[in-house]
């Protein structure tokens, strides 16, 4: 077996050499390599595929084919979030701010959506932030309750 060489890089020579893109890049990636060995060693961590695995449970669960509803896992950012945790896990958060690992915080709980049957088709274009309307069924929302008749 081929063994490989761990190769270690002069962030200050590199930069003085005009690589400061490079530089950067590799001190991004120690900087990120750093927070998840701390990560790992210290937190439980949730694989996408297990969210995903809980929300399609969740659906299956709650669903409720009158009313179109059902529930789902929804994520916060922790500023952004609305309510006072318990002391406890503010503390909990101060202890990981301690050990400078996460780059930030979310909060996740579990919503309640109401999937509208009668959406709208609109055309979109990569690089372009207007959306191009398509088609229209039924009457829950209409391209006419969105613009006037004069606009787009």
């Amino acid at each position: 077996m081929e063994k490989t060489e761990t190769v270690t890089y002069d962030l200050d020579r590199l930069e003085k050499a005009g690589l400061k893109g490079m530089a950067a890049t590799i001190k991004k990636l120690k900087d990120k390599k750093a927070k998840m060995l701390v990560a790992y060693e210290c937190y439980r961590f949730v694989k996408p595929e297990k969210f995903d695995a809980f929300n399609e449970r969740l659906r299956k669960e709650t669903w409720n084919p009158q009313t179109y509803t059902y529930n789902r896992l929804r994520f916060t950012a922790l500023e952004n979030y609305d309510k006072v945790p318990p002391m406890s896990v503010i503390e909990e958060i101060e202890k990981a701010n301690d050990r400078a690992c996460f780059d930030r915080y979310e909060v996740a709980d579990i919503e309640s959506v109401q999937e509208l049957p009668d959406p709208i088709v609109f055309g979109v274009i990569d690089g372009c932030s207007d959306k191009f309307y398509i088609a229209q069924w039924d009457n829950d929302v209409k391209i006419e309750d969105i613009l006037n008749s004069n606009e787009g």
